[in-house]
């Protein structure tokens, strides 16, 4: 009876120590079973998102081609069309016009290069927003009330106070940079050779007028 009561209480704690073993390895496995799963997760919703991220076609450049064609169409037609024969100096005149006709290029050849590379047309009605953004910022939106000033705004202002050609000079050289600002980030973000080689003449043309009218001086001014 003794010898079988010792070999009772020995698988007893046999049948226990065994029993912890499986416990214990049950709770690694649990653990690891979780983090493993966890990475793995990570790792298919990072592959997911780097897909994605190379099938979204980069529209950027046409973004900015629309913002300068209609930037200079409306310099042309809603602010030098009124301001340049207000102003007197004849030398800012001058260059208005040069400026005037570098614009004219700029809208027809950004406009046949989106029929000609993307096979779209530029018009008000489907670039909507772009165009309604830069009209605002230049002219105005008929209708719409802004604290901000518009463009047309500050230089009628000058017009009034009798220094239009100063507000004219320094509002104008305002308005090269940022159509240099256009030109110079379409020509970086393009992979059209077309498009990059129209964008670096136009960065070139506007920076020449913007290196006159920012260094111009006269007395009269």
């Amino acid at each position: 009876m003794a010898y079988l009561q010792q070999i009772a209480v020995n698988g007893n704690n046999g049948a226990n120590s065994a029993k912890g073993g499986d416990g214990l390895l049950s709770k690694l496995l649990n653990k690891w079973t979780f983090i493993i799963g966890g990475a793995v997760i990570i790792l298919l919703i990072g592959v997911v998102l780097i897909m994605n991220a190379l099938n979204i076609v980069d529209n950027k450049d046409q973004e900015l081609m629309t913002k300068s064609y209609w930037a200079a169409f409306y310099l042309n037609d809603k602010t030098f069309n009124i301001y340049q024969n207000e102003v007197k100096n004849s030398d800012i005149r001058s260059m208005t016009g040069s400026l005037m006709s570098v614009l004219t290029e700029i809208s027809t050849n950004e406009r046949n290069l989106f029929m000609s590379e993307y096979g779209t047309e530029i018009t008000e009605t489907q670039d909507g927003e772009i165009a309604k953004g830069e009209l605002r910022r230049i002219a105005g939106v008929e209708g719409e009330t802004s604290s901000e000033k518009t463009l047309n705004d500050i230089l009628e202002e000058g017009r009034l106070n009798g220094i239009l050609d100063r507000t004219f000079l320094r509002e104008i050289t305002l308005q090269i940079a940022i159509l240099i600002s256009y030109q110079s980030e379409c020509a970086e973000r393009t992979k059209n050779t077309a498009v990059q080689t129209f964008s670096e003449k136009a960065k070139a043309n506007l920076q020449n007028l913007y290196d006159q009218f920012y260094n111009f001086k006269s007395p009269t001014v």
